[in-house]
């Protein structure tokens, strides 16, 4: 058993490192409630180019990132006894170190780190068994490629719908998920 596992929004909350640089120089902050969609920024008149750029300055500043559970390390090491956990990322590339460093605060033991250039090539690695993830746009991707899916909740993928697609929101949800899952066989 090989599992995909997600770090932006689903083992770091860097969107709440992000709010917290982003808001000062705001007239209206904005709040967790209002990302309800996957580009919510938009709503906001903040660019796309600039809204990942301050996510990458974001994890430049990598201490400040809390992450998404408290005890982490805890659930990863569930879902390591599980099978291999390999951090599936998209990422850019620069962040990378700076991701691992993250990681390795956290005490999240992984086989193997993959980055790719954009979320929904992560559908085409064929070496997992199921992704947990927590974007929405990566969900389609993963059903149009029928690849097993775990979404991870967040505010910005409540409009998600499938029976195929079973939603957590914990890691330990994702391990039962994974032990209860129809013809997935676990080490």
């Amino acid at each position: 058993m090989r599992i995909a596992l997600d770090v932006d929004g689903v083992l770091a909350d860097v969107m709440l490192a992000w709010l917290e640089k982003t808001n000062p120089g705001r007239l209206v902050p904005i709040t967790v409630g209002d990302m309800n969609g996957w580009d919510f920024w938009t709503r906001f008149d903040i660019k796309s180019s600039d809204f990942y750029g301050e996510l990458d300055a974001c994890w430049e500043d990598w201490e400040s990132i809390p992450p998404t559970e408290s005890d982490l390390a805890g659930a990863v090491t569930l879902l390591g006894g599980l099978g291999e956990v390999d951090i599936v990322t998209a990422r850019s590339e620069h962040t990378n170190p700076f991701v691992k460093l993250w990681l390795d605060r956290q005490q999240i033991h992984y086989e193997r780190y993959v980055s790719v250039h954009a979320g929904t090539m992560k559908a085409n690695l064929d070496d997992y068994d199921v992704f947990i993830d927590d974007s929405p746009i990566n969900a389609e991707a993963f059903l149009r490629h029928h690849r097993r899916m775990i979404l991870y909740t967040q505010p910005w993928n409540m409009d998600v719908q499938s029976p195929t697609i079973s939603r957590v929101s914990s890691l330990a949800e994702a391990a039962d998920a994974i032990r209860s899952a129809p013809g997935i066989r676990t080490t």
